[in-house]
């Protein structure tokens, strides 16, 4: 559902990540009030002092009377703020400066963050669903396997050879180093189990830095979209990537998409687990759909 919003008539409030974007935070938390007063907005601006800490601050935010919160970072702010906010009266804008910025894109933000603050003040207020992996939301994409595995190898190696390259140098030492695991998986109920090299459950259409994940994904369906990829061998695993970007990975055989409001995973050991871009190590995960439970500024 989308209602018309006039943003000037909003109480907004930017909460900025420093450190996303390689620094870009900082320069984006010094200029972004002026950006968005020169299109008729006035923005309120609060830096993250530590990681972890946007959640509370919208959250505070929200009960304060902000009814429009702009997460100014990447999709892992975007997942805080929406920690914060979800079920509240207040929405959540972005401003994306992080390196994947898949959110971003599933909602139709521009790439160029000069066009940001024109984008949300034509935008329109929407109410999406979210999931909820143990207990916390997710806006975008949560999984475990070689996504996970892949993620932690993205953060080391963009520190060396950059965030962009990083993403996908990470995708091929992931490949070459990661081996499916056998899993116990009930999606809505129906047992699948096996090794597994994935299971991701989708919000959005996108992860990992363009990845097209779930192409028939929808933002406010109810359901999630659930990908199984099974026991893939290295070489079949490198072919599904090139496809992955291009969103025809799924072949029905060694890798099925299903929609579902329900998953349970069950791990013989805890193993890495992605949350919007984010690292944890579980052994069991609960995903559940939240349907209609954010607010957001789109078009």
């Amino acid at each position: 559902m989308t209602t018309a919003t006039s943003l000037s008539d909003e109480r907004a409030l930017a909460i900025v990540n420093p450190v996303a974007g390689n620094g870009a935070g900082e320069r984006v938390a010094r200029r972004i009030a002026a950006d968005f007063r020169k299109h008729g907005v006035r923005l309120d601006v609060v830096r993250t002092p530590a990681p972890d800490e946007a959640a509370r601050l919208a959250r505070e935010a929200a009960a304060d009377g902000y009814r429009v919160i702009v997460a100014a970072g990447g999709d892992g702010t975007a997942n805080e703020v929406a920690n914060g906010i979800v079920g509240s009266a207040a929405a959540l804008a972005l401003y994306p400066i992080g390196s994947g910025n898949d959110f971003a894109r599933a909602l139709g933000y521009p790439k160029r963050t000069r066009d940001v603050p024109r984008f949300i003040r034509e935008s329109r207020r929407r109410t999406i669903d979210v999931g909820d992996l143990n207990g916390r939301v997710f806006v975008n994409a949560a999984g475990v396997g070689i996504d996970g595995h892949v993620a932690e190898r993205v953060s080391a190696i963009s520190r060396v050879v950059g965030q962009t390259l990083g993403y996908f140098v990470g995708a091929l030492v992931g490949i070459t180093t990661y081996r499916p695991r056998p899993m116990r998986v009930l999606v809505d109920g129906e047992l699948q189990s096996g090794a597994f090299l994935a299971v991701v459950a989708a919000n959005g259409t996108h992860f990992g830095s363009g990845m097209h994940v779930a192409p028939e994904a929808s933002l406010d369906d109810g359901q999630l979209d659930v990908l199984l990829a099974g026991d893939l061998s290295r070489w079949a695993s490198l072919v599904a990537l090139g496809k992955l970007y291009r969103g025809t990975h799924v072949n029905g055989r060694t890798i099925v998409m299903k929609r579902a409001r329900a998953v349970e995973i069950e791990l013989e050991r805890p193993l890495a687990a992605e949350l919007d871009g984010e690292v944890m190590r579980l052994a069991k995960l609960s995903i559940r759909v939240r349907p209609g439970a954010l607010d957001v500024l789109a078009r």
